[in-house]
């Protein structure tokens, strides 16, 4: 069955956990505002748009992301965004308004090893945290999918990417920092692992390497040509 696309007006945005997200999440509401930026952040997010709880987790009638994205174009909505996979609304928009950000995978796991030790949702190792399969490959789990003419940003070179997404028409995003670690970030822990630790990451995480090599690849073409591949 074809699905009705959105209109021209609304995006989308795949936000994988520890990619620059919440930074850019911001941005989208400070420049659209907040009751124009859509959040679906999963079935018992507290931070959940009204719409998207109604439509997706009412915990009665099955998801409906068909009815959400029809809402939210006639409502005049900008962007929904979120911790989704793709493929939940990846046929509702043209390839070219989907937006994402792929970033190192071992600093984003570290990253992510960092937060949630923090605020308690995990207690053990980081080799503990390795084993479990909820959070290997979680990249590419989320963007399973994706096209080629979707923007694939990458965090470390955030300023750059906005620079691109800022070519869209009406688009003027401004860049702040949120969400920052506090521990020293990822990138500090990954260099005190261990080579039994480094071997165990990349054993259990190659499809996020291929793809960050890929998007990475992506991005160096776009910066060297001016235009997405």
């Amino acid at each position: 069955m074809r699905h009705k696309l959105a209109n021209d007006e609304l995006w989308l945005v795949v936000h994988t956990p520890k990619t620059a997200g919440t930074s850019f999440r911001w941005a989208l509401e400070k420049h659209f505002g907040k009751p124009n930026v859509i959040r679906d952040y999963g079935p018992h997010s507290p931070v959940n748009s009204d719409v998207v709880s109604r439509h997706l987790f009412n915990g009665e009638e099955p998801q409906n992301p068909g009815g959400l994205v029809t809402e939210l174009s006639n409502g005049g909505s900008r962007v929904l965004i979120g911790h989704f996979p793709l493929l939940r609304y990846a046929s509702f928009f043209k390839q070219e308004r989907i937006i994402t950000f792929v970033r190192d995978p071992l600093i984003r796991m570290c990253s992510e090893y960092l937060h949630r030790t923090k605020d308690g949702s995990f207690t053990g190792t980081f080799a503990e945290f390795l084993q479990r399969t909820g959070y290997q490959n979680m990249q590419s789990k989320l963007l399973s999918g994706i096209s080629a003419g979707t923007f694939i940003g990458i965090p470390e070179h955030y300023p750059k990417c906005l620079q691109f997404i800022n070519r869209a028409p009406g688009w003027k995003l401004s860049m702040r920092k949120k969400n920052v670690g506090r521990r020293g970030g990822g990138d500090k822990f990954a260099k005190n692992l261990s080579a039994h630790e480094l071997n165990m990451f990349y054993k259990m995480n190659a499809e996020d390497v291929e793809l960050y090599r890929y998007a990475t690849r992506r991005f160096a073409e776009l910066e060297s040509s001016g235009s997405q591949k």
